[in-house]
């Protein structure tokens, strides 16, 4: 007669799919609206740059909460839109829990930071946020020493290794200090927030006895028997020795223990 090794679950595992996908959906809202504000400030002729960030002015702390939703030019919104999108896709799928804290963190420590350290004048654009993302991806990681995170890291520090390029001074119109100030945002993200891939947790049943069905082949080839069994929540798991009939009631088991 067969064994049957059983152990409940609330649930099947989800599908990935739809999990992964929503995602990223908070983020095309929030690049959409970068391209929104963009493309109004295009059509009326709008300057917007006063709305960045001034270094050490205190009207000038204005643009801490809309100095990355401003951009210079086309090339400089497309520049940040895909890394926004991709990152910050990733660190909501891999750490649902904290993202938000993490990315309101990244947000206003960025900008805070170019702030301190920035030189005088308007320091605008998303750029600050994709190193903050990047930064925590990176680190959390490194601190976390959990292969899962550390595959994220590696991957990247080898899709985005050129973003180590614009910490440097190199060009004058380029914030280097945002980009600087991003990345220290995400190190602080990463030591405050930062987690390992999350582990599966036991949920308790519902206070309900848990019906399941299963067909099984026994005997010849040709012998299909249905069985139907029912076990009660909160209970270890048991191998159960089922004496088998051919009809569809609950059949005559006798326990052993696991």
């Amino acid at each position: 007669m067969p064994v049957f090794a059983y152990q409940d679950h609330k649930q099947s595992l989800p599908d990935e799919g739809p999990h992964f996908g929503y995602s990223f959906l908070p983020s095309l809202l929030f690049v959409a609206l970068l391209w929104l504000i963009s493309f109004l400030s295009y059509l009326t002729g709008a300057n917007l740059t006063f709305l960045g960030i001034m270094p050490r002015n205190f009207l000038g702390l204005i643009g801490v909460f809309f100095g990355p939703l401003i951009h210079g030019d086309l090339l400089h919104l497309l520049s940040n839109t895909f890394p926004v999108v991709l990152l910050s896709g990733f660190i909501l799928y891999m750490h649902r829990k904290v993202a938000l804290k993490v990315s309101v963190l990244i947000y206003l420590l960025s900008g805070l930071l170019t702030w301190l350290v920035g030189r005088q004048a308007y320091h605008i654009g998303a750029s600050g946020l994709v190193y903050g993302f990047a930064g925590f991806l990176l680190f959390n990681g490194f601190l976390r020493q959990n292969r899962g995170a550390m595959a994220v890291s590696l991957a990247v520090l080898f899709l985005y290794s050129g973003l180590f390029y614009g910490l440097f001074p190199n060009e004058e119109r380029v914030s280097w200090e945002g980009h600087l100030a991003g990345l220290a945002a995400g190190l602080v993200a990463a030591i405050v927030y930062g987690e390992g891939n999350p582990k599966p947790t036991n949920q308790p049943l519902e206070p309900s006895v848990v019906q399941r069905h299963m067909s099984s082949t026994v005997g010849p080839h040709y012998q299909h028997m249905h069985i139907t069994y029912s076990v009660h929540p909160n209970q270890p798991t048991v191998n159960y020795t089922y004496t088998l009939s051919s009809n569809h009631t609950l059949p005559k088991k006798s326990t052993k223990p696991g």
